[in-house]
């Protein structure tokens, strides 16, 4: 059953009761997570633990932006949300909640293993995007589809399925049924299926998948021509030439032309129209050609201009440690001249080597500029034709 709250105070996610969990995972010795002597940075923090706390509303986690691991079961969360910031998590344990519906899920594109175990969830949808997917638990909810159990037939990472608990699996032909449809997953309520049990079952809604799996392919081939057809818009829409490869242009222009549907009524405009659409489409044509090749060249020049800054920074990267090696050197044959656990540093070692520290700065400071510079040039390389390119060496 899932968690009731009629006696119970919700809890919201505040800042102290993150930081309670993640002092409870150091005292723990999760030195995974962060060092004890590490000041707090929940940036840093890989594992998160809110388990048990009465928790109503999944909220104040975008601060966690490398988290991997999230266990917030045995709570009263009736939502999944708040999740659009961990990108890189790979385990959530959402069990034993208050959960109706599967969502929120869309930017988990890492996502391994997900526990939706014993909530209130009727329907699976909304899980596209978990490509990896590779334990799902979603036992003991209210889940009584076959559509259900065919939409996870998308998940071709899918090996350990825990449904036992649901209505469907009440069903005589469950076990049966699901192992015939889910021929990636290996393990069904935590038992290793057999593959002869699975050869009969298959026999046995031989025509059925057989059906699925026209119907399956037909649904992707549908998809593939829509993101296609998707690639090629945005293609065109950057080259500032969309709606103009066809005759899209010149139709829609005496589409809500009243005037002009007048015109082509009158006698012996016929051929004039056709004539002046043959030379309207010619030069619709070869802007759109032009509109396509400037796109290529601006790509080309976008791609020279983040080469010439990457080089641009690496030389300055080079020529900054070489100064900085240098200074160390120095120091190191500075301060072995004098007798630091004795007398400490005199007065003349003292001024010469704040001389240096100054000159380090100045150096390193002229290094700064002359990157902002370079960088200035480049750009006016790129997209101002005619100004020469400064070459990236130490003279500059």
């Amino acid at each position: 059953m899932a968690r009731l709250y009629d006696a119970i105070e919700p809890e919201v996610i505040s800042m102290s009761m993150l930081q309670y969990a993640i002092e409870s995972l150091r005292a723990d010795g999760e030195s995974n997570v962060i060092p004890k002597d590490d000041k707090l940075n929940y940036s840093e923090v890989v594992v998160l633990r809110l388990d048990f706390r009465n928790i109503l509303r999944m909220e104040n986690l975008w601060l966690f932006t490398n988290l991997t691991k999230l266990q917030m079961d045995n709570n009263i969360i009736e939502r999944i949300e708040g999740l659009e910031t961990l990108h890189k998590l790979t385990w959530l344990d959402l069990s034993f909640n208050n959960i109706t519906r599967v969502e929120g899920l869309d930017s988990l594109t890492e996502l391994t293993d997900l526990s939706l175990y014993n909530n209130r969830i009727t329907v699976l949808e909304n899980m596209d995007s978990l490509k990896k997917l590779n334990v799902f638990s979603i036992g003991n909810n209210q889940v009584d589809d076959e559509n259900s159990i065919r939409y996870l037939r998308r998940f071709d990472n899918l090996r350990t399925l825990c449904l036992r608990g649901n209505p469907f699996a009440s069903r005589q032909d469950y076990y049966v049924y699901t192992i015939s449809h889910l021929p990636q997953v290996h393990f069904l309520d935590y038992k290793l299926i057999d593959e002869a049990p699975r050869e009969e079952a298959t026999k046995k809604y031989e025509i059925q998948l057989q059906q699925l799996i026209t119907l399956e392919e037909q649904e992707r081939e549908k998809e593939k021509t829509v993101e296609d057809q998707s690639k090629q818009y945005r293609l065109y829409k950057d080259a500032f030439v969309e709606n103009m490869d066809q005759n899209q242009l010149f139709s829609g222009m005496f589409k809500d032309d009243t005037e002009g549907q007048k015109l082509i009524l009158v006698p012996g405009s016929d051929e004039l129209m056709i004539q002046f659409e043959q030379k309207f489409n010619a030069i619709i044509t070869a802007m759109f050609e032009f509109g396509l090749k400037e796109k290529e060249l601006r790509d080309r020049e976008i791609e020279d201009f983040w080469i010439c800054v990457t080089e641009a920074k690496n030389e300055n990267t080079r020529l900054a440690a070489t100064i900085v090696d240098e200074f160390k050197t120095y120091r190191s044959i500075l301060f072995a001249k004098e007798d630091l656990e004795q007398q400490g540093v005199s007065p003349a070692v003292a001024t010469e080597y704040d001389e240096a520290l100054t000159t380090l700065r100045n150096k390193l400071m002229a290094l700064e500029i002359t990157l902002v510079d370079q960088l200035e040039v480049i750009y006016l390389h790129i997209y101002i034709p005619g100004v020469p390119k400064v070459p990236l060496n130490k003279e500059n």
